[in-house]
């Protein structure tokens, strides 16, 4: 008797087989792992932008009106906190002003914070003609939803950019009569108005 030998190829098809099932599982790990951080980073990228973003917008200043001070040395500002903004603390607040002053048209500009001057509630003031608000309660914090006065350039007297010395500019032919207010907020963002010192202007005036 004798034993037939036959060539069986089975067992190798089934490791085969394994091989390419286990690289299969290599392939879908490791695209997995990728996809799985690509999603990370895009949500942190997404967050980190929308928190930008909110500080940017909720932590500004919104200025509502400002009105020629007292021998128009300053200007009384309306303003209060961009919506969504939280409490600030007026040390947090600074300010940039920008103009052409005098009958030669020189430049000048003038700095300062918030705190350096007495801001007030809008709701405890009454106009006062032209002298302006009259006096009220001092607040050294901010908080949204609430208008503030704020009698600029008075306890901080500007050296340059008065609306008189504006004014007188504006008169000369040597300014445009604008004055470029630029308010920071520490953390947060950035407004910038242009108040208009020509014409005829007096005390009390919208600027």
């Amino acid at each position: 008797m004798y034993k037939q030998i036959r060539d069986d190829d089975s067992a190798s098809i089934g490791i085969g087989a394994m091989i390419v099932f286990i690289a299969l599982i290599l392939v879908a790990a490791v695209a997995s792992a990728v996809i799985i951080q690509t999603a990370e980073n895009l949500q942190q990228n997404a967050q980190a932008t929308g928190d930008d973003t909110q500080s940017e917008i909720a932590g500004k200043i919104q200025v509502h009106a400002a009105f020629a001070g007292d021998g128009m040395i300053g200007w009384d500002l309306v303003f209060s906190l961009a919506p969504g903004s939280g409490t600030i603390l007026d040390t947090a607040v600074s300010y940039q002003i920008f103009c052409l002053f005098d009958a030669a048209g020189t430049f000048g500009q003038d700095t300062g914070t918030f705190d350096s001057e007495a801001i007030s509630l809008l709701s405890a003031h009454t106009t006062g003609g032209e002298g302006g608000f009259s006096a009220a309660a001092a607040a050294a914090s901010l908080a949204s939803g609430t208008k503030y006065v704020l009698p600029m350039g008075v306890a901080a007297a500007f050296a340059d950019c008065t609306p008189a010395k504006v004014n007188a500019a504006w008169v000369a032919g040597t300014s445009d009569g604008a004055i470029e207010l630029y308010i920071h907020v520490k953390g947060g963002g950035t407004t910038h108005e242009t108040l208009d010192a020509g014409g005829s202007l007096s005390e009390g005036d919208t600027l």
